[in-house]
């Protein structure tokens, strides 16, 4: 992972933001075009959020599907999309609570459904989760993108070492690693290989930045973003 620090250096500050999903949702022309690109993205973390809340898998489906025709195209969700209340993933979070508990209330068979049921209260809880799928999710579209970036401008090299050196399980030293790997690429030196790694690293920053930039709408945030995605897979994840 990277330092912390680095965050300020991700992608440059003060761009031009894009059209984001705050803009997006309230935008009448674009209803079933955000709708697809929504459920895409956020359907998984969603999903996993009721799963650990300890809903029954058909019933998590059947929720989350509702919510994304029901409410996500509903003109009471779009009053309230309003982006001074953070994040959108956040917003998307809430509303799924909101609708679920509206739900069982009004339906009678769910009475003694507990939607509390299967939360762990020691390491994970159903927010925790939701937001480690998410990232889960985000990473791997943005490797996604990186890849095809590198083919597309002639660094397949370059995407292979990076893959190797930062997403592939270690099982030596870094020093018999990175021979390894120069020998295997006909790569000069190990210098040059980690010119390489620096490179498609910077590029993944980028990529992270954009796709970051879709979620909020200030620099600040983007960043305080970027600090939350590195801190889930603080332990786990790859040196990116």
């Amino acid at each position: 992972m990277p330092k912390l620090n680095d965050h300020t250096s991700l992608g440059g500050v003060n761009r031009g933001f894009p059209t984001t999903e705050w803009t997006r949702i309230i935008d009448t022309t674009q209803r079933g075009a955000i709708l697809a690109e929504l459920c895409q993205k956020y359907w998984k973390p969603l999903y996993s959020y009721l799963r650990c809340k300890g809903f029954p898998n058909d019933e998590a489906k059947d929720f989350v599907q509702g919510f994304f025709t029901d409410k996500v195209l509903g003109q009471e969700f779009v009053d309230k999309a309003d982006r001074a209340r953070g994040k959108f993933r956040t917003f998307l979070l809430v509303a799924l609570r909101n609708y679920t508990i509206n739900i069982l209330k009004s339906d009678k068979l769910r009475q003694n459904h507990d939607p509390g049921a299967g939360e762990s209260v020691e390491d994970t809880g159903p927010e925790t989760e939701f937001n480690r799928v998410w990232a889960e999710e985000l990473l791997q579209e943005v490797l996604k993108q990186l890849e095809q970036e590198c083919y597309r401008r002639g660094k397949r090299i370059h995407w292979l070492v990076f893959r190797e050196w930062l997403l592939e399980p270690k099982t030596d030293s870094d020093k018999a690693r990175m021979n390894d790997i120069c020998a295997k690429y006909d790569i000069a030196s190990p210098s040059k290989a980690y010119n390489m790694i620096s490179n498609i690293k910077s590029r993944f920053r980028v990529h992270l930045r954009d796709h970051l930039r879709l979620t909020v709408e200030t620099d600040a945030e983007v960043d305080s973003e970027i600090i939350s995605f590195m801190n889930i897979f603080a332990n786990s994840a790859p040196r990116l």
